[in-house]
């Protein structure tokens, strides 16, 4: 796609160290992971999901208004503390993927569908 303003969904694979997948979620929640990504111009949504087997990745996923907002969320100066909080918890390396979306359909919100949120959703909203 040429047309740099399309949204883009952000997909991030983080690998626990054994038996420290709660508190690698559990890290994400206490410093608000998601919520603070909210605050970056063009977040429009953050979920962060766990398969049914323990050993297996956590996966992050963001939805963009377009690509060059996620590319702002990789240049804030925040993610170095977040970083930092999160690094003791993981196994290996993790590997993201940056996709533009160019087919939707329906809802696409996990917190319409019901997941629990960390924050108030007013309180990251902008006037």
């Amino acid at each position: 796609m040429n047309d740099a303003r399309v949204p883009a969904r952000s997909v991030l694979f983080l690998q626990a160290k054994p038996g420290m997948r709660d508190e690698l979620v559990e890290v994400f929640r206490r410093i608000d992971i998601p919520g603070n990504a909210l605050l970056q111009e063009g977040c429009l949504s953050v979920e962060v999901q766990v398969p049914p087997d323990e050993d297996g990745p956590l996966l992050v996923t963001a939805l963009w208004t377009h690509r060059a907002a996620y590319d702002g969320w990789l240049a804030n100066p925040w993610r170095e503390y977040s970083g930092s909080e999160v690094t003791p918890f993981l196994d290996e390396e993790s590997h993201a993927v940056v996709y533009d979306i160019v087919l939707a359909s329906g809802d696409v919100s996990a917190v319409a569908a019901g997941a629990p949120q960390v924050t108030d959703p007013d309180k990251n909203r902008r006037s």
